[in-house]
């Protein structure tokens, strides 16, 4: 009995902190104007979460969340801008080809064409899917997280579509029940994708926090500090 009853508590508590991470993500995208606002808010749910994961919850009360929160919008203004829209372009022209390859007739290469993008679509979909997380673990530009994201998808499948899914589940939840959105938003997806490539052993520990095993394909720059 006591054991449920911690359990919920913990659940309770990782909801109100997903509630607070999420309204501090909308004050923060709004803060910025949306346009220039919302990936570094998004970047700072990431990093919150990633906190979370690594060292746990503790005693951290709300105010030293928002100031966490703060500091890292600020940190990431324009990382995270650069990353965003770079990001958003590619998925621009991926989708331009895609509405092109359904109005012109290629005749027999349109098959094969749209097989090839479609198998590129969803590589793309699991690099993005892990983009947040590894952008919030690692200190690097947008091209090497990018080639990053690349590495894990080829040197460890199975993981990345994991997280690919558990990303997938959860936007596909929020299309069935909206109105668990303006709940959790972002920060729902964000906790449960930094968990699965967090639990997976995957990413390596920062410096602060003792070593472990970490994958050799994800090492090669170091982690952002604990």
């Amino acid at each position: 009995m006591g054991r449920l009853v911690g359990w919920h508590a913990r659940a309770g508590e990782l909801g109100v902190r997903l509630l607070v991470l999420h309204l501090l993500w909308i004050a923060w995208t709004l803060r910025g104007g949306v346009v220039l606002g919302v990936f570094p808010a998004s970047a700072a749910v990431h990093a919150v979460v990633r906190r979370d994961a690594v060292h746990g919850v503790g005693d951290r009360g709300h105010r030293a969340v928002r100031a966490e929160f703060r500091a890292a919008w600020h940190a990431e203004l324009v990382p995270a801008n650069v990353l965003g829209y770079t990001v958003g372009a590619l998925w621009a022209v991926l989708l331009l080809d895609r509405r092109v390859l359904g109005v012109v007739d290629l005749g027999l290469a349109g098959p094969v064409l749209a097989g090839l993008l479609t198998l590129l679509t969803v590589v793309a979909f699991v690099m993005t899917a892990a983009l947040p997380v590894l952008a919030s673990h690692f200190a690097e530009g947008p091209v090497r997280l990018l080639r990053r994201a690349a590495v894990l998808v080829v040197a460890r499948p199975w993981q990345a579509l994991a997280n690919a899914v558990v990303v997938g589940v959860v936007l596909s939840v929020y299309y069935v029940v909206p109105g668990l959105v303006p709940v959790f938003g972002l920060a729902l997806p964000a906790w449960l994708s930094f968990a699965t490539l967090w639990g997976s052993g995957l990413l390596p520990a920062p410096a602060p926090v003792p070593a472990r095993a970490a994958d050799p394909a994800l090492v090669g720059a170091a982690p952002v500090p604990a």
